[in-house]
């Protein structure tokens, strides 16, 4: 499809969030939703795969990429209201299709669930995974979270592309140097001083107080009536997060649910191979009802 770019800023619930809009503005809407510390562009090499007609959104997440930071910090059932704003602006009561990836389909498949007559069908990318926080964790993370509010982390700045190459290396070492390099040229923002910085809040790096309860959410994965569909990565790091029979667990609570594994890529995989991504997301949306 046209792989042309617009960019188009939007209220959202006290914040500017900035969106990128491809494709025909006439044609089926899908909404691409990235995961932590990414933003929308990181979408721009799956959405040139697409080859059939659509009208693509990807939001930058609040304190993401050129969306507006809250001076408040970060709770995540903001991301879930933002999500609904966003969808009602553009869709306004129609069912919609969400692409999502990471902590982008956490949101999703919660709103989805919260909303079940609002989401048609849900992909999730090398998601579902996030792991399980425990009683003990309790005090330390609540401790962090306040040692935060009273020394906010400052941004870490970088000499250049280069150097946060290589931090974004240790990070996701399965990756290509070219999907590295185009990741650190996504997520940096010029400084005043020539350096350059991650363009993302530094308090997203901060544990909230509360963690994620697996229970918590199956309880609402349940309410889910769209088709849902997970693509993991073959080689994902983050198959290490949650034992095998605990994922099994998260996505029996899925009502109509189907999952392929994508050999040979990790957990940025529409990043690492977007033909194949691209292929069995319009198969999936193809093969689950009218578009």
């Amino acid at each position: 499809m046209n792989p042309d770019c617009q960019t188009q800023t939007l209220p959202v619930r006290g914040l500017r969030c900035n969106l990128r809009h491809w494709g025909n503005p006439q044609a089926p809407l899908v909404f691409l939703l990235h995961g932590l510390l990414d933003t929308g562009a990181s979408y721009a090499p799956l959405v040139d795969a697409m080859r059939q007609d659509w009208r693509l959104i990807a939001p930058d997440w609040r304190g993401h990429g050129d969306s507006e930071q809250d001076p408040r910090g970060y709770w995540f059932p903001d991301y879930i209201a933002d999500l609904e704003v966003i969808i009602k602006h553009y869709a306004g009561d129609a069912p919609v299709r969400l692409v999502s990836h990471s902590m982008g389909a956490t949101v999703a498949s919660l709103y989805a669930g919260l909303r079940p007559q609002r989401v048609s069908h849900l992909v999730c990318l090398d998601a579902l995974n996030v792991p399980a926080r425990t009683v003990e964790m309790v005090p330390d993370r609540y401790r962090e979270w306040l040692d935060a509010e009273t020394n906010p982390p400052a941004a870490k700045t970088y000499a250049d592309v280069a150097e946060l190459s290589s931090r974004i290396r240790r990070r996701y070492p399965e990756l290509k140097p070219e999907h590295i390099e185009r990741l650190a040229r996504d997520w940096s923002r010029p400084t005043n001083d020539g350096r350059i910085h991650l363009a993302t809040d530094p308090r997203h790096f901060v544990a909230s107080p509360y963690g994620f309860i697996p229970e918590h959410a199956m309880a609402v994965w349940k309410q889910v009536t769209a088709e849902v569909f997970c693509l993991d990565g073959g080689d994902s790091p983050v198959h290490q997060w949650v034992p095998a029979q605990d994922m099994n667990t998260r996505r029996a609570a899925f009502k109509n649910f189907k999952r392929e594994v994508l050999p040979g890529c990790g957990h940025m995989l529409h990043l690492e191979q977007p033909q194949a991504v691209a292929e069995k997301i319009e198969a999936f949306l193809a093969e689950t009802g009218p578009l």
